[in-house]
């Protein structure tokens, strides 16, 4: 089974890569392959006319290039799938996953194909497992879990800056000084060592679990 990950940034990158590698450790009879390709954000789709493409680093913004690209190169191969993993962010989640679908239909995709939309981002799905939280972080503050509701749009990765970043969100904050870097390596670093912990099976959000069904169903059927 070989997978082609086209991923909306680092941290989530690397978050995929303990997935897999504990896929394979689920799944000792299977050959299981990847490489993924990760983007500098997620962009934007065209909101009127043909599919054009737009320049810049970003996920959408050039979704329907990199899903032609990989199909032609993808085409003649068995049990190959394109998995595309990003953000909703505060978007309805019916309608993002409606108009992927529809990039794939104009692309004319002939390979396998699955969007996995993480609600409302990635650190929803490393919230999904508590105890990895506090595998990788003994110290984590709990009391900031307290009021977090599941795969809603709601604040998310604040949430886990408050619970295991010294200082908090607001010393991230201040440390940032309106630059993306410090919270991009920190949210790498909250992917790495919390998803090392990650139980797969146990993780309680909805939109993981769904990610884990797109991967698990075709790993199985392989």
């Amino acid at each position: 089974m070989y997978f082609q990950f086209l991923i909306e940034d680092q941290s989530t990158e690397i978050l995929v890569g303990h997935v897999m590698e504990k896929l394979k450790e689920k799944y000792p009879e299977k050959e299981i392959l990847y490489d993924s390709k990760p983007f500098k954000g997620i962009g934007h789709l065209p909101t009127k006319g043909n599919l054009m493409e737009r320049k810049g680093g970003n996920l959408l913004n050039n979704l329907h290039i990199y899903l032609r690209g990989f199909d032609k190169k993808l085409a003649g191969m068995e049990h190959a799938t394109i998995v595309v993993v990003l953000d909703n962010d505060k978007r309805d989640y019916n309608i993002f996953q409606q108009n992927l679908n529809q990039v794939a239909k104009d692309v004319v995709m002939l390979t396998d194909y699955a969007f996995c939309i993480a609600v409302k981002e990635m650190e929803a799905w490393l919230l999904g497992d508590e105890d990895a939280i506090y595998g990788a972080y003994p110290e984590a503050k709990k009391k900031f879990l307290k009021n977090y509701k599941q795969d809603e749009i709601v604040d998310t990765w604040e949430v886990l800056a408050n619970m295991v970043y010294p200082g908090g969100l607001a010393k991230l904050h201040k440390v940032s000084k309106n630059s993306y870097k410090e919270t991009g390596k920190a949210k790498c670093e909250w992917a790495d060592k919390i998803g090392q912990k990650l139980v797969l099976e146990k993780n309680v959000s909805p939109s993981f679990q769904k990610f884990l069904f797109e991967l698990c169903s075709r790993i199985e059927a392989a």
